[in-house]
């Protein structure tokens, strides 16, 4: 997420995934038969991390969660600290971490069995920070729909952070490995039968930079811009604080949102925010309806659903770690948003004023 960069010094620890680096440096076909988050999908249900693995994998949840596949939390939970891991270093567009992450996100993607549009799912692109020109690269894949198979919901989550500085590391577990790993949690959910609408799932590169790969992807989208129903965004969902809440922003987007069925989830609450409203630590004021890749679908007039936290005190610093991720909370956040979906699929493209006559606010 865009909107201040604080910096704080830490030695980086010592590797702890040397494994998950060779894995990862494999062909992603080759590398989707053995030991990952795959596995979790078509083993036998155990509480206990996958064998051979250096990870935590999925904590036992202290709290009941309504309709949570097991499986499908263990990989998120998985996905959330592999895609925040040191050896990422903060995947910072054009770093070597950020090739890493390219990696692991297409194998999650192939693993998931998402149609791939473009080679590797890749879709490169370039962009500037002042007058340099640097190299991104966004990954899409599609799940088709069965009974609005010409329309699609664009799930979007950055996958970039910051550059690390000397041994200090950024790692960006809420920012935002936490919302990559609820797009891959939402495609693995929305494969175990077919959809409603069709799906295009795009973890984007260059975010930090000014909202760059969003801009690439609608530039030239796979798909034409007119089918496209909606933007789902998720960007920082690990992190609740004391207040507890999930916010849901877009209801001038996409007013139809306002008669969704709201329940709190495991103490979680989802609040329809409003787009321009305070920050929790102080009286700055945030225009939330452009803070994230929603923005460019907005600006482009495509109705927007951005999910996302309060700024914390650990945004933007060495300290968003995954192990400062509350498991309850990124698991009920995980229930809230796929409940979202849920409703959107028994809503017809008409009640979700599809096709629409006009940019959106």
């Amino acid at each position: 997420m865009q909107w201040q960069n604080r910096t704080k010094h830490r030695v980086a620890p010592k590797s702890r995934f040397c494994s998950l680096v060779l894995l990862l440096l494999l062909p992603f076909p080759l590398a989707a038969f053995l030991p990952t988050a795959a596995a979790m999908l078509t083993a036998e249900f155990s509480t206990q991390p996958m064998q051979g693995s250096t990870q935590q994998v999925s904590p036992q949840s202290t709290t009941q969660v309504a309709q949570m596949p097991p499986l499908l939390w263990q990989a998120a939970w998985q996905d959330l600290q592999t895609l925040s891991s040191d050896e990422m270093a903060g995947r910072s567009s054009g770093s070597a971490g950020s090739v890493l992450a390219q990696q692991y996100i297409q194998q999650r993607f192939y693993e998931i069995g998402l149609q791939a549009l473009t080679t590797d799912y890749r879709q490169p692109f370039a962009f500037k920070v002042g007058f340099s020109q640097h190299r991104g690269v966004n990954l899409f894949a599609m799940q088709k729909g069965c009974s609005y198979p010409d329309i699609y919901i664009v799930v979007t989550a950055h996958y970039d952070h910051l550059k690390s500085r000397g041994k200090t590391i950024y790692n960006g577990a809420d920012d935002n490995a936490s919302g990559v790993a609820g797009l891959l949690y939402l495609a693995a959910l929305l494969k175990q039968q077919c959809p409603a609408y069709s799906y295009l799932f795009v973890a984007t590169d260059a975010e930090e930079h000014g909202l760059d790969g969003a801009r690439a992807f609608l530039a030239n989208p796979p798909v034409p811009a007119a089918q496209m129903l909606l933007n789902i965004n998720l960007d920082m969902i690990g992190r609740g604080e004391r207040r507890n809440r999930l916010y849901l922003l877009g209801k001038r987007s996409l007013p139809a949102i306002k008669t969704m069925p709201r329940t709190e989830q495991a103490g979680v609450r989802l609040v329809l925010a409003n787009e321009q409203r305070d920050q929790s630590r102080g009286s700055a004021s945030v225009d939330w309806s452009n803070a994230s890749d929603h923005g460019v679908f907005r600006r482009a007039g495509i109705p927007y659903l951005y999910f996302g936290v309060d700024l914390h005190a650990d945004y933007h610093t060495q300290d968003d770690d995954w192990q400062r991720i509350d498991p309850d909370f990124f698991q009920a956040a995980l229930v809230q948003i796929s409940s979202t979906v849920y409703w959107l699929e028994q809503q017809n493209p008409t009640q979700l004023q599809y096709p629409r006559e006009a940019a959106a606010d």
